[in-house]
């Protein structure tokens, strides 16, 4: 596939009751410097939302869109809604929580020929746990482990955001029935459909974790979630995949396993897993 020396990346962002979190967010994409893109910021029906309109409308940026829904329709379909938006040759993501470094766009552009080959990039993030910081590099780093197919059918070692083709942004999309897990299935789908992804070893992200926001890993809808998606991938994972994705289950679920269950589940990686949560790691 031919690209443009410099080409359109659309960017969707969902939101909800995050006003001054979304704002940042918009912020680290406007100091990108990389500077042909645009984004579609989706609000899935905030109960505050009048902040983030004010702030959108006073940019006066014709690359930033604001959509405010009059229903909540949830993380997926929103997610959705921007995607089908976009213009762009190439389609990225970022959580109204998160803010990216200056080059992020940059540096997923200079790779962008691996997408010959790969079915997306991604790359490593830092870590925020509400400390105040001047220079990104100054904050922990969450290294990612290079894709391998063991590693990756038992969890999700890309993150949270990856940089595609829009078409297959568009071909895929997030399956709005899952409750859980949605990342992790649509790379799931794309590494099964497209090939093998491309690491950049730099950090480009920033997570900022623990900032009090509810989120889905402390929700009940956890467990039947991922449970939704084993039962849809199962037919991919070998009997390895399968023993580890069954006891991630039992621990999202903190139901104390039968002997027999537990000798079932029983390796080496979960072996270690159960020995780190007895000591409460």
């Amino acid at each position: 596939m031919t690209t443009t020396s410099r080409p359109l990346v659309s960017i969707y962002m969902p939101t909800w009751n995050r006003q001054q979190l979304a704002i940042r967010a918009i912020k680290s994409v406007l100091r990108q410097d990389y500077d042909n893109w645009e984004i579609f910021i989706v609000d899935d029906c905030s109960r505050d939302w009048q902040q983030l309109a004010q702030f959108v409308d006073e940019l006066n940026d014709p690359r930033v869109h604001y959509t405010r829904n009059d229903f909540n329709s949830g993380a997926c379909a929103v997610r959705n809604q921007a995607i089908l938006l976009a213009r762009g040759e190439f389609v990225t993501g970022i959580d109204d929580d998160d803010e990216w470094t200056p080059d992020r766009l940059s540096l997923f552009l200079r790779n962008k020929r691996q997408l010959i080959t790969h079915a997306f990039l991604y790359a490593n993030d830092y870590v925020c746990e509400g400390q105040v910081y001047t220079q990104p590099a100054s904050l922990p780093l969450y290294p990612k482990s290079p894709y391998s197919r063991r590693l990756f059918f038992k969890r999700n070692i890309i993150g949270n955001q990856v940089f595609t083709y829009a078409w297959r942004f568009k071909e895929s999309l997030f399956d709005e029935k899952l409750m859980a897990a949605q990342d992790y299935d649509m790379f799931l789908r794309m590494v099964t459909e497209y090939g093998e992804p491309w690491k950049i070893e730099e950090a480009t992200q920033i997570l900022h974790i623990n900032h009090g926001e509810m989120q889905i890993t402390k929700s009940a809808k956890k467990f039947s979630g991922y449970f939704q998606f084993y039962r849809k991938h199962k037919g991919k994972f070998d009997r390895a995949s399968k023993k580890y994705q069954l006891f991630t289950l039992y621990q999202i679920r903190n139901k104390r396993m039968t002997l027999r269950t537990l000798l079932t589940l029983l390796s080496l990686r979960n072996g270690k897993r159960l020995a780190d949560g007895l000591r409460g790691k």
